[in-house]
């Protein structure tokens, strides 16, 4: 492997890709909350094949050429992950008592939280109640009376 020159050309060729690969992946996802719950594993394995090939076809010449083939790509890594996450979370479970071996597993597989399903407020934040949201949010809500003389 060489390393070269970095020019504009090639980091604008490379944010294009990028770019692609990461709408594609959001596509997926977006194309995925489509499909019936049973059957979501089989159309992420539908996409990853239909995605795969599509971009293996492909043989870019113009960067919107570029730009397809990386948004094929990034429904392709996205929905593999995905995948692996479905079929080996009954597999892998990561507890506050496991080890950093097992953590580190359970991360590549997007499995490596503890806390996942549960509802914890982030950094203990306090919600201020407004009429609008519903009271029953888990949260534990506190009520903050703002007044014109604070100011």
């Amino acid at each position: 492997m060489k390393f070269g020159k970095i020019t504009s050309a090639k980091v604008a060729e490379n944010a294009l890709v990028l770019g692609g690969a990461v709408s594609g992946g959001a596509l997926s996802g977006g194309l995925l909350t489509l499909v019936p719950a049973p059957q979501k594993l089989y159309a992420r394995g539908g996409i990853v094949v239909l995605s795969l090939l599509g971009a293996s076809a492909l043989k870019p010449k113009t960067s919107g050429e570029s730009l397809v083939q990386a948004i094929a790509i990034g429904m392709a890594i996205n929905q593999s992950v995905q995948l692996v996450r479905d079929v080996v979370k009954d597999k892998i479970q990561v507890t506050a008592e496991s080890t950093t071996s097992d953590k580190f597993i359970a991360g590549m597989a997007g499995l490596a939280c503890p806390c996942e399903d549960q509802n914890i407020p982030m950094l203990a934040s306090p919600v201020i109640n407004f009429a609008a949201l519903p009271a029953d949010t888990g949260y534990q809500q506190e009520t903050i009376e703002v007044s014109s003389n604070m100011f």
